[in-house]
């Protein structure tokens, strides 16, 4: 018990200081309720604790419904979060979602299916959950009363490969399309869910913002994900040797989590219908160093191999993330080696070593 309050320190700590200065940005979110599909996890987790927040220390009176499968799984996450009596539950399939609480005027759909595994194994599945599940989930928007803002959560798998003479990619980019093979299965179908988005625009006007989410990293993303920095961090649980799959030069871009939910609720506050917004950091890592930063977090300091397994041809994926810092008025407040030092810290006292 005693490792789980200090590991609701951690998040209650990042939850503080991401605010700082910054509640005028949420302002429009104040005495509102917001409906979050795909609540129950890494996301709705922290966009819970964030309305937490603000509704304890600054009298926002927010209200939210998270919506998924298994909505209440939450609370298996973030067991603190029961006693708020303005958080609801709704257990659904997005493919399914007919009716959304009339009173609602924000929505954000998250709901996706992001585990890499699945794509081979379950590509319909993961292509219905995206695609058809975001054409019900703004069919369902439409009617709504008081609709003030939809946020759709896409990618930045959209744009393709990126150059290498491309540091960073900005909204307007437009790479080579994935190549048609199940791999690309997540990429595709969020370049389905913005072509519904855009049609609900176009036809019925909704005020849809897009925001096309980059890498992430932070208290209550699970290290069974398959994503390098899930990987690196709980092959130094496991002692090590920390595992690269190629040879470590693809160079990529993490978030915090405190950050990434400040900026997913800006978009929801700010964002102007129309528009799409990059969320992400803009400060380049290539996965060596990024291997070598999460090794120093463990003693004794695990060991990194390269070219494990079948590896890949190095790639960069960065954004640019000066659209949202203009519009959203949000700022990059956690480095990288403060992130991935407390999400090690908060994985440490969550698994009691």
């Amino acid at each position: 018990m005693t490792e789980y309050v200090r590991a609701t320190d951690i998040v209650s700590d990042d939850v503080r200081n991401v605010m700082v200065g910054r509640e005028q940005v949420l302002e429009p979110l104040r005495q509102r309720h917001i409906f979050v599909t795909g609540g129950n996890g890494f996301l709705g987790t922290w966009i819970v604790e964030l309305v937490a927040y603000l509704n304890d220390h600054l009298g926002f009176g927010t209200r939210v419904t998270v919506y998924s499968r298994q909505s209440r799984s939450l609370l298996v996450l973030a067991p603190h979060l029961r006693r708020h009596d303005w958080l609801h539950f709704q257990d659904g399939d997005v493919r399914y979602l007919a009716e959304i609480p009339r009173d609602v005027a924000f929505v954000v759909h998250a709901a996706a299916i992001t585990d890499r595994r699945l794509f081979a194994s379950c590509p319909s599945l993961v292509a219905e959950t995206i695609s058809i599940g975001t054409a019900r989930v703004l069919k369902a928007a439409l009617l709504l009363d008081s609709l003030e803002k939809f946020v759709l959560l896409s990618s930045g798998l959209v744009y393709g490969a990126q150059p290498w003479s491309e540091s960073r990619v900005d909204e307007d980019f437009l790479g080579p399309a994935p190549r048609t093979t199940i791999a690309s299965v997540y990429a595709e179908s969020k370049r389905m869910a913005e072509i519904f988005a855009q049609a609900a625009i176009s036809e019925s006007k909704l005020p849809v913002v897009i925001v096309r989410p980059f890498a992430f990293v932070g208290p209550y993303l699970s290290l069974n994900l398959p994503w390098a920095v899930t990987d690196f961090i709980r092959d130094g649980f496991n002692g090590g040797p920390i595992r690269i799959m190629g040879d470590g030069a693809a160079v990529r871009s993490l978030m915090y989590a405190s950050d990434y939910a400040f900026w997913t609720l800006a978009a929801l506050a700010r964002g102007e219908p129309r528009n799409a917004y990059n969320v992400g950091s803009s400060d380049q890592v290539d996965l060596l160093s990024l291997a070598k930063i999460i090794a120093r977090q463990f003693r004794p300091e695990p060991t990194i191999v390269t070219n494990c397994g079948q590896g890949h041809a190095p790639s960069i994926l960065v954004p640019s993330v000066a659209k949202a810092q203009a519009v959203l008025g949000v700022s990059l407040t956690v480095d990288l080696q403060t992130a991935l030092q407390r999400t090690v810290a908060w994985n440490r006292l969550v698994k009691g070593t």
